[in-house]
């Protein structure tokens, strides 16, 4: 069975290619929407079939008629829920940068036919993460939909679902959209013990100072007399014992994160630490740079400069391929 279910997926993705091949704007249209009762509307019609053939054993007009007038609701459902979705239209606006294993964000603008009304309709890449979208008293809405980030590097999304059940439930209009929209996937930060710092040079001063604490550093295991201030309650909440938060400034505002200071980890939890503490100098006025094998990114501070280090980190061993217009640049994510 599971043998069988890869190639139907696939010649499924080859059709809805040729059905919903990739662009800016997507008009919905007769030979796009799909229209098919819902499980309701399914029990709905099975108890119209059972009221018909009661009503014609017993010659009963009542009941006929009761079931004449379910069937025409059926109808007119199907011609509503058709119509909720004819005519609107969607463009992709752009993608918000985010780190892997976070809700990437992909802004698009909606907007309806000029006597068309758009109700209850729903937008999602996945399921658990789709966005409401109505255009009755407006002629255009920007909406936000989520889709979650499953690893680093650019992420463009796929067929975008549209549906609706309006007006009744019985019935569900949908259709496929390919949105030629895309966003950058940092890797997931994650902290590490030690600052991977290059070797020291003469002119740039990289020490690390325990008389200027300002800066965190790491965990160290707990001394007895230490501060409590600086016991790490959350980690001993969780079962890990004692620990103590170390803080250290930096003598000198100029340091270079090295990945070779990451020695016997693999790529992907080399890329994650060095994400952590760019994230970490981003809060602070110090100048960093970043140093990979076959990529050096100079000195530098400001959102700007976190952003391209971020993407250097995003994109290493991987595509390079310029972003489409329409991809908007950090700055707005408190995080970053």
């Amino acid at each position: 069975m599971q043998a069988l279910k890869q190639p139907l997926r696939d010649w499924f993705q080859r059709w809805l290619e040729r059905r919903s091949p990739r662009s800016e704007v997507v008009v919905l249209r007769h030979q796009s929407i799909y229209v098919l009762p819902t499980r309701q509307g399914a029990a709905f019609m099975v108890l119209m079939l059972l009221l018909w053939v009661l009503g014609t054993n017993y010659q009963n007009n009542l009941i006929l008629a009761l079931a004449f007038l379910l069937i025409s609701l059926v109808f007119v459902s199907v011609v509503h829920a058709f119509r909720n979705l004819s005519g609107l239209s969607l463009r992709g606006v752009g993608g918000n940068p985010t780190f892997v294993g976070e809700l990437a964000e992909f802004e698009l603008l909606a907007t309806r036919a000029s006597a068309a009304r758009h109700e209850s309709i729903r937008l999602h890449w996945d399921a658990e993460d789709a966005t409401e979208l109505d255009l009755i008293d407006r002629p255009e809405a920007r909406i936000t939909v989520s889709h979650r980030a499953r690893q680093r590097g650019w992420l463009r999304p796929g067929h975008l679902l549209v549906e609706s059940r309006f007006p009744l439930g019985l019935i569900r209009a949908w259709s496929w959209v390919h949105l030629d929209v895309q966003a950058l996937v940092y890797p997931q930060p994650r902290s590490s013990p030690d600052v991977p710092l290059a070797h020291l040079t003469a002119d740039s001063g990289e020490q690390l100072s325990t008389e200027n604490q300002e800066d965190f550093q790491g965990f160290r295991t707990y001394q007895p007399g230490a501060p409590l201030a600086h016991v790490a309650w959350k980690l001993y909440a969780r079962g890990a014992g004692m620990h103590l938060k170390e803080y250290r400034g930096f003598q000198s505002e100029q340091v270079w994160l090295d990945w070779h200071r990451l020695s016997g980890l693999d790529q992907e939890t080399r890329l994650s630490q060095l994400c952590y503490w760019v994230l970490e100098f981003g809060k602070t006025t110090a100048e960093y740079g970043l140093r990979l094998p076959g990529v050096e990114i100079p000195l530098g501070r400001g959102p700007e400069h976190q952003h391209r280090v971020l993407k250097e980190l995003a994109l290493f061993g991987l595509s390079t391929e310029a972003p489409r217009p329409g991809v908007t640049p950090p700055g707005h994510r408190g995080r970053v």
